[in-house]
């Protein structure tokens, strides 16, 4: 099994959401498309702009609390997010 590290990204409220699953798919789903109490759900839409695959879930847990933190959210805005043309 492979857990996904994903950085989603909501550009009209410029909001990072940071977080690790073993199914991308069904998560984008959930956030994007069905009715969820998750308080998240009022930011979409959600695009995804990264995605790192662990074979372990310790490994993916601590890359996911590095990218949570303030160091890794500037590096999100920093390196990852100019990568992109939400205009």
């Amino acid at each position: 099994m492979s857990y996904k590290v994903f950085v989603l990204y909501s550009y009209p409220n410029d909001k990072i959401y940071v977080g690790y699953t073993t199914s991308l798919t069904d998560y984008m789903i959930t956030m994007n498309v069905m009715e969820s109490d998750n308080p998240l759900y009022q930011y979409r839409p959600w695009t995804l702009v990264h995605m790192e695959l662990f074979i372990a879930e310790d490994e993916a847990m601590v890359r996911d609390g590095f990218l949570k933190q303030e160091i890794g959210q500037a590096y999100i805005r920093r390196e990852i997010l100019p990568m992109f043309d939400f205009q």
